[in-house]
């Protein structure tokens, strides 16, 4: 007959001192601490994430703010903000001058609709003396020597309305000279590397072209804006917060299941019993 006494039944469900025993042995509290210490650091990977997210998210906002402006005069931004990279990214501004082609390079690889390509990036000199890198868009794969003629600047004064690009360090660059002397491509802009070969001093970021005066031809295709998502950092946080939830409320069953067995005395299993392997 079962017993109705709640203090009976408190008893009877608390653990026996034998098991008690085992979970205290050195080999489980080290592996108690084993699986706190990884959970504690899932969780923090995950919030870590959850961090990125959020100045990612506020990094776009700032971005969405400063496209939606109107071009101001470079000249006049400059004034406004000096050379101060983080005031001067993601600007729309305004710049005339005159493309210098035969001082072309080419930033690969790139993609424009899954086909594989590169951007042609031009210094435009303008008339105070100094010349601005612009990235002018996509040219095919095949176009692969600079200066491109397909994709020839218009000649003359032109004027060239884009956004403020910052400054990046290339670790991949190469030359089709026999001497390497020349960089022709580049993984990104790097403006530093690019100076030594630039008749003109350069400003220390490139202009993502928008638009330009007179238009130019089919090619270059027009780049494409800077990428507004949010990238992948909240799958990731809750990928984290998964495997951290997983061991919390696999590991007491893993316990459980393991101690099964010990019923015996002092909390060994018994011969022949299911815990004899996990102890």
């Amino acid at each position: 007959m079962l017993s109705t006494d709640p203090a009976r039944r408190d008893v009877a469900a608390r653990p026996s001192p034998s098991l008690t025993r085992v979970l205290l042995r050195p080999r489980w509290l080290v592996a108690h601490a084993a699986v706190l210490l990884i959970a504690v650091l899932l969780v923090n990977l995950g919030l870590w994430q959850v961090r990125r997210l959020e100045e990612r998210r506020d990094g776009n906002a700032l971005i969405s703010e400063r496209l939606a402006a109107p071009a101001e005069p470079l000249a006049a931004v400059l004034d406004e903000v000096g050379g101060d990279p983080d005031a001067l990214a993601y600007r729309r501004v305004a710049v005339e001058g005159r493309y210098a082609p035969g001082e072309e390079v080419l930033l690969s690889p790139r993609s424009d609709n899954e086909e594989p390509g590169h951007h042609v990036v031009t210094p435009l000199v303008t008339a105070g003396g100094r010349a601005v890198l612009v990235d002018r868009g996509w040219v095919p794969f095949a176009l692969d020597e600079p200066p491109v003629p397909e994709a020839a600047p218009p000649a003359g004064e032109v004027a060239v309305e884009g956004i403020v690009m910052p400054d990046q360090t290339a670790h991949r660059f190469g030359s089709r000279s026999p001497t390497g002397d020349q960089v022709d491509y580049l993984s990104v802009v790097d403006v530093a590397r690019l100076q030594p070969q630039v008749g003109e001093p350069l400003y220390g970021f490139y202009v993502l072209l928008g638009r330009q005066e007179p238009a130019a031809g089919a090619l270059p295709r027009t780049p494409d804006l800077p990428d507004l998502s949010e990238g992948s950092h909240l799958s990731y946080a809750l990928q984290w917060f998964s495997f951290a939830l997983i061991g919390v409320v696999g590991y007491p069953l893993l316990i459980r299941r393991t101690l099964r067995g010990y019923d015996g005395p002092g909390g060994q299993p018994p011969r022949g019993g299911a815990g004899a392997a996990g102890g």
